[in-house]
């Protein structure tokens, strides 16, 4: 039986019918440039460069994908910019709820997957069920492959600093704050308050109501943030701050919270599962005050709570954009990227799970030897209650550019948790308005 949203092969879709099948019908070998931030320094380049390389390997005469880099803050901005020049790439990562609706959908511009979903139909049986149903389009059309892998998003502790009594995801929030003793979080106030707004999640998870609200919204965005949960959330985030955050915290970008969480001047930060890499050996180079990656633990939030997104778009979106020969590379491409053994590597490279995949014996055998990895996978149980970050639920100009402003004048005391989350409702209407 096809999962809800398959269309049939018969059925008409828009953009090309290029298919991965066809192969490289003029005998020359296809190139296409993909313009990405998992590039260099990026902590996503740890296992899609090395990805990239298996793919042209294997295909080497036939297809061959060029990188292109563009930094991540302003990756969907280059998106739009392109877009309107006519040159909107063939295969874009990360696309949110809000560009979809204001580019993609109006301007016809995604290239439906339902015909490749049809063609890999072991691709289809891994989706997850919500993003398959937030793909659909009410015509039918699929936007982007849906979610598989889920990256909880949670904690890293070092616990040659702070080694508490119990896990982490069995305490309360005060219980988690009295364990820090001095022991400082890595916060950040640039790049989106990216640390400290998972923390705030979790926060507002942990109040009464707060869990069922993330929820609520969940794939939607959020408008009125004068609401008790969050509110509550907000005071707490600065108490704890007032206590608890690494000196360095109001003006760091997500490079100084890491760097000092590397260099153990905190012991605690939040991040997703994607930063395990930055433990092993081979990054020591990044490490110093004799920190070392083999203490770090991983664990997720106070109150059994993890944060990551289902109803959401996949990590891949086609469009319309490119020659069929390039749509076809691209095809290609998504089909290898999503195999077992790809899927399998970039489970044990980022630590993510993938629900719906009943994983190999050599899979299994290289978890064992990976206790971070391994951890993060049985941490998540059917009492864990998986929330989605504040941000995603914020209007992009609010969670890209508000949130952190406003951010640095509640820690430093120039306004109050209530008038941080009145200009956040009201930024948003605004936004709405506009």
């Amino acid at each position: 039986m096809k999962k809800p949203g398959i269309r049939s092969s018969g059925d008409t879709a828009s953009g090309s019918d290029a298919s991965a099948d066809d192969g490289a019908s003029t005998g020359k070998e296809i190139v296409l440039t993909l313009s990405t931030y998992y590039v260099g320094e990026n902590v996503g380049a740890v296992y899609f460069e090395p990805a990239v390389e298996r793919f042209n390997e294997q295909n080497a005469g036939k297809y061959r994908i060029e990188l292109e880099e563009v930094v991540e803050a302003s990756y969907l901005d280059k998106m739009s910019q392109l877009a309107q020049a006519g040159e909107i790439p063939t295969l874009i990562a990360g696309v949110t709820t809000e560009w979809a609706n204001t580019v993609l959908i109006p301007n016809n511009l995604y290239y439906p997957m339902n015909d490749f979903l049809e063609e890999h139909p072991e691709i289809m049986d891994l989706c997850l069920d919500a993003s398959v149903e937030y793909c659909t389009q009410e015509n039918g059309d699929i936007l982007s492959v849906p979610v598989i892998t889920l990256s909880n998003m949670g904690s890293y502790y070092n616990s040659a600093m702070y080694s508490p009594d119990k896990n982490i995801v069995d305490m309360s929030v005060d219980e988690f704050v009295e364990s820090l003793g001095d022991n400082k979080l890595a916060f950040q106030t640039v790049d989106n308050a990216w640390t400290s707004m998972l923390f705030l999640t979790a926060l507002i998870a942990n109040e009464e109501g707060g869990a069922e609200l993330l929820q609520q919204y969940d794939g939607e965005k959020l408008y009125d943030f004068n609401q008790e949960p969050i509110i509550n959330a907000v005071t707490k985030l600065k108490e704890i701050w007032d206590t608890n955050a690494a000196s360095n915290s109001v003006g760091a970008a997500y490079a100084d919270a890491a760097n000092g969480f590397m260099s153990e001047q905190s012991a605690v930060i939040f991040n997703g599962s994607w930063m395990n890499s930055e433990f092993s050996a081979d990054s020591s180079g990044n490490w110093s005050n004799n920190f070392d990656g083999a203490n770090v633990k991983a664990d997720y939030y106070p109150g059994n709570v993890a944060i990551c997104n289902t109803r959401i778009y996949g990590r891949w979106t086609m469009t319309t954009g490119g020659t069929d020969e390039e749509k076809e590379c691209a095809l290609a491409f998504l089909a290898f990227i999503y195999s077992q053994e790809e899927l399998e590597t970039f489970a044990l490279t980022e630590g993510c799970q993938i629900p719906h995949m009943e994983y190999s014996d050599e899979f299994l055998a290289k978890l064992d030897a990976d206790p971070l990895v391994k951890a993060q996978t049985k941490l998540v149980t059917e009492d864990t209650t998986i929330v989605p970050s504040i941000a995603s639920i914020m209007v992009d100009s609010v969670a890209n550019d508000l949130f952190a402003n406003d951010l640095v004048q509640l820690v430093n005391g120039a306004i109050t948790p209530e008038q941080f989350c009145q200009d956040l409702t009201t930024k948003s209407e605004e936004a709405v308005a506009d």
